[in-house]
């Protein structure tokens, strides 16, 4: 009996340590994630990334890892101060080779940065984009008090980058030396009241075009945003109006998720990161139209899309007039019959209020 239970402890130390090998206490790193975390991270790349909360990349504010090709879930809750009424974190992220070969965490090369919007009982999403990590890069500044995403191509393309106000000198990698523009989003969290508000340069003449060079190379380019130094936030957002109406939409159909779209096709990303709203989920969409307003073709989708709910006004045929800058709501309901007719269901849109930009210039 010993030789056979000597021998079957043999057999299962090997699967023991391949078990521990991978996990949170090889290396002292959280790869697991936290069960009923809100912050979702999906790792899009082909390296193991580690995740810093803040500024400065530091051992005491590591979030965790997420394995190449996975999405992790983290809990923040107990890492922020305000996380009941809602705010903002800025997200730093390094490779796991090079985290190995840094003992100080803020001498590591970092590879991407964001800013995620957290509150009790809301979830967020970012995904790690593979084509800003990698060995070629440019160098951009931002010159004014506010902070600003970088958006590729357009101002509703691939978020780049995240730099609080007046951060200098960040380096921003991508995976080639491919042309792109770069067009500033300017980003505010209003504490009060827990809205997110962008603000979009879309004109091209606020826009940069960069060619990323080698990290080697003494030529690697320098962006300066605003690409006029001369001017301030406060001429700017004189510039600017809000060039999206802010919906929120809350999924009352018990036990089913949809989508929120454009004429039934063009599904729309909420604040949030997530396009599926789950039942009794309720999320925020940036939806573009003009100032003065126009009919927008709204409409809600279940069931892949073979169920289509029109948004309309309460007492109202056609599509909703949404007009920039208000907030609007949309309760979606099942009213009766079938599951899989368009008619068994109802969603009713109810304009609010404009929000006031002068009140954010002050706050900000």
């Amino acid at each position: 009996m010993k030789k056979i239970t000597s021998l079957m402890l043999l057999l299962l130390a090997p699967i023991a340590f391949l078990s521990c090998s991978g996990g949170s206490s090889s290396d002292g790193i959280n790869w697991d994630g936290d069960n009923g975390g809100t912050l979702e991270l999906a790792n899009d790349s082909n390296k193991d990334m580690i995740v810093f909360l803040g500024q400065t990349p530091e051992a005491s504010n590591i979030l965790g890892g997420i394995r190449a090709g996975k999405t992790t879930t983290f809990d923040i809750s107990k890492r922020v101060t305000d996380f009941a009424v809602g705010g903002y974190t800025i997200l730093r992220g390094v490779t796991k080779e090079s985290y190995d070969v840094n003992p100080d965490p803020a001498k590591a090369r970092v590879e991407f940065h964001a800013m995620v919007t957290y509150k009790a009982g809301m979830k967020y999403r970012y995904n790690i984009n593979p084509n800003f990590i990698g060995d070629f890069g440019f160098k951009v500044t931002n010159g004014l008090g506010v902070g600003m995403e970088l958006r590729k191509n357009s101002p509703d393309g691939e978020k780049v980058a995240y730099l609080p106000a007046l951060q200098q000198n960040l380096i921003v990698y991508t995976a080639t030396t491919e042309e792109f523009s770069l067009f500033p989003v300017y980003v505010y969290f209003n504490n009060t009241t827990g809205e997110v508000t962008t603000l979009r340069a879309t004109e091209l003449i606020a826009s940069v075009t960069v060619g990323p060079r080698a990290l080697t190379d003494p030529m690697m380019p320098f962006l300066l945003f605003p690409n006029d130094a001369s001017l301030t936030w406060q001429s700017i957002i004189e510039t600017l109006s809000s060039p999206v109406a802010y919906i929120t939409v809350r999924n009352n159909v018990v036990n089913q998720g949809g989508h929120f779209t454009i004429a039934g096709s063009n599904r729309l990303h909420s604040q949030s990161g997530y396009s599926l709203i789950n039942s009794g989920e309720r999320l925020v969409f940036e939806v573009a139209s003009k100032k003065e307003g126009e009919p927008i073709n709204l409409i809600a989708t279940f069931y892949g899309g073979t169920v289509q709910i029109p948004v309309r006004f309460e007492g109202e045929t056609g599509s909703p007039l949404i007009e920039n800058g208000y907030d609007y709501t949309v309760s979606i309901e099942y009213i009766d019959g079938s599951l899989t007719s368009s008619s068994s269901y109802k969603a009713t849109i109810t304009k609010g209020e404009e929000r006031d930009l002068t009140d954010q210039i002050t706050s900000l």
